[in-house]
């Protein structure tokens, strides 16, 4: 009977304690992942088009995917102003597509769509991967910029405020710069 106790503490041991390891921290190391977006395109964080960059990505449930337009705002005037490098900089977007009760179809056509006209590589997540790997919240929006070497240096659930915002370009600006 003690063994049986012992065992089941320790498998429950081991289970919280990789559940807890799985939260993506700033100063940890991302884990990598291989996720396609709507047209088949596979990535990962060692994909040519991000090999080398700063990293901004934004973990979206469908159902938030406008919480942080504002950031995404900011962004795009800081990258017209010449304040971010796009050899040294890239952003992009992953769908969690388990958040929603939208069908997938439904989800994956708006996304082609905005792909199209934008040229946004926008990445989905079908069965958790992001929130498996990284510890992300569900029915959420999470924020994470990733340095050259793929060690977090920012990470934030949920809509940014000013505050934060200018936190993120900070340091967005400040690990392009090295």
């Amino acid at each position: 009977m003690k063994k049986t106790v012992f065992l089941v503490l320790l498998a429950l041991l081991w289970t919280l304690s990789g559940a807890a390891a799985a939260e993506l921290k700033v100063g940890d190391k991302a884990a990598d992942f291989k996720l396609k977006d709507s047209t088949g395109k596979e990535y990962s964080l060692d994909h040519p088009q991000f090999k080398g960059k700063v990293l901004y990505i934004a973990y979206v449930d469908p159902d938030e995917k406008d919480t942080n337009n504002h950031v995404e705002d900011v962004l795009k005037k800081e990258k017209e102003a010449g304040a971010l490098d796009k050899a040294r900089y890239e952003g992009f977007g992953i769908v969690n597509l388990k958040a929603s009760a939208l069908p997938n179809f439904l989800i994956k056509s708006s996304i082609k769509s905005k792909q199209e006209k934008t040229g946004a590589i926008i990445l989905l997540d079908y069965d958790f991967a992001i929130l498996n790997l990284w510890g992300v919240k569900n029915d959420s929006s999470d924020v994470v910029v990733l340095d050259k070497d793929r060690v977090c240096r920012y990470v934030y659930n949920g809509k940014l405020p000013q505050d934060e915002v200018a936190k993120l370009v900070r340091t967005i600006k400040e690990y392009q710069a090295k």
